[in-house]
């Protein structure tokens, strides 16, 4: 578009000088036709920078909106998490219990391995669901751009990784974090993840 309007504005510059050259007297209506067709043409680049910078201005409060979103998706994923560790941690303290019961009663110990075989693959199904969650929402931030940065899963769990950093098992970071072993796994996979996203 600019393009052509600067063409027009030449067209109209070289159509008017072999008149010039004849006329002199419309010398001063020339001038002023090019002087108003580039006012016209300056006033159009104007609107049209100011319509960009407005729709500059409106996506980066989409972007802010959308960040803030992310941001409470984040943190709800993160609490679900940790009562899911809870609820594991639950689990394996009754596995513990029923294991040492079942030493006297061999009908409660099939009983109790039956119950928390089953509910030990329940939450192996919701660790599943809500790793798969936290994988998405991770996709989603790494979309939205960098400014998550400072939230990554080194800097949120400094100690775990300065502990696998020294070369400490899954189960030894665990003990000395007192988390799961699972818990532990599962934020070191995302660490890795998001390493490789960002390469």
């Amino acid at each position: 578009m600019y393009i052509v309007l600067l063409g027009l504005v030449i067209i109209v510059y070289a159509r008017f000088i072999p008149k010039k050259e004849a006329n002199s007297s419309a010398k001063p209506n020339v001038v002023q036709e090019i002087e108003e067709t580039i006012e016209h043409f300056a006033a159009e680049m104007d609107e049209q920078n100011q319509a960009l910078l407005d729709l500059f201005s409106r996506t980066k409060q989409d972007y802010e909106v959308e960040l803030a979103k992310l941001g409470g998706r984040l943190e709800s994923l993160e609490k679900q998490k940790y009562e899911l560790s809870q609820e594991l941690t639950k689990v394996h303290v009754n596995q513990q219990l029923n294991l040492r019961t079942s030493e006297t009663s061999n009908r409660s110990e099939t009983v109790s391995e039956a119950s928390l075989t089953a509910l030990n693959s329940h939450l192996q199904t919701q660790a599943a669901a809500l790793l798969m969650k936290e994988e998405s929402a991770l996709e989603s931030e790494e979309v939205q751009g960098s400014s998550f940065a400072d939230m990554s899963m080194k800097s949120r769990y400094a100690e775990l990784f300065e502990l696998y950093d020294q070369g400490k098992g899954v189960e030894a970071i665990a003990k000395k974090l007192n988390m799961n072993k699972g818990e532990v796994s599962l934020i070191l996979q995302l660490s890795r993840q998001e390493e490789q996203s960002r390469v």
